[in-house]
């Protein structure tokens, strides 16, 4: 769970910090919105996909006593609950008025992302992505993994992370250098390739 940025951060303080917020609230049928909270100092809101589709992009919109706030919503798969960081730059405020929450220019993907896991061996560790070919067939195309950042086990759903690899030999493995990720603060969500048998 992510910390509030108060003295008292239990589980009940969510309802009493933001008695002015719809939560626990679906919108539009698959986007439930859990909890507000604060990431770096910014607006985030905790949201779930309900849903039995994956979206590869969406625009979360709120209304606040000022004016309308925005949060991106980008490749959220069914199942997954990610915080959503606020596109302006405003901290949570407990007296705010957060209602009529609303999704907007949703884009479903065109083919379901899957990890390809009978394709390729994927690990994270020492400053390293390595991906191995257990195909059994070389594999000629790019093949892209798809990444998150993550704290505390949950994802940030407003940004996607991509890594090209060009191609790989049957057994082989290959390693991409990104000496800022590791296991705790990333997670690969899917693998895209074009496979030419298909």
């Amino acid at each position: 769970m992510l910390k509030y940025n108060s003295e008292d951060s239990r589980p009940e303080s969510t309802t009493v910090a933001f008695k002015n917020a719809q939560l626990g609230v679906t919108v539009d049928g698959w986007l439930k919105i859990i909890e507000i909270d604060e990431y770096y100092g910014r607006l985030a809101v905790v949201a779930e996909n309900v849903s039995d589709t994956d979206v590869e992009y969406a625009l979360l919109t709120v209304k606040t006593k000022e004016g309308t706030l925005t949060f991106n919503v980008s490749a959220l798969l069914r199942g997954t609950k990610a915080v959503l960081l606020c596109n302006q730059s405003v901290g949570s405020n407990p007296d705010e008025v957060y209602t009529a929450w609303q999704t907007e220019d949703k884009v479903l993907f065109k083919k379901q992302p899957v990890m390809n896991s009978d394709k390729f061996e994927i690990k994270i560790a020492g400053g390293s992505i390595s991906l191995k070919n257990i195909s059994g067939k070389d594999i000629e195309s790019d093949i892209y993994i798809y990444y998150k950042d993550k704290k505390d086990d949950v994802l940030n759903g407003s940004v996607t992370y991509k890594i090209r690899v060009e191609g790989i030999k049957a057994d082989a493995q290959t390693f991409v250098k990104a000496p800022e990720l590791n296991e705790s603060n990333c997670r690969v969500i899917f693998t895209d390739y074009d496979d030419k048998e298909v």
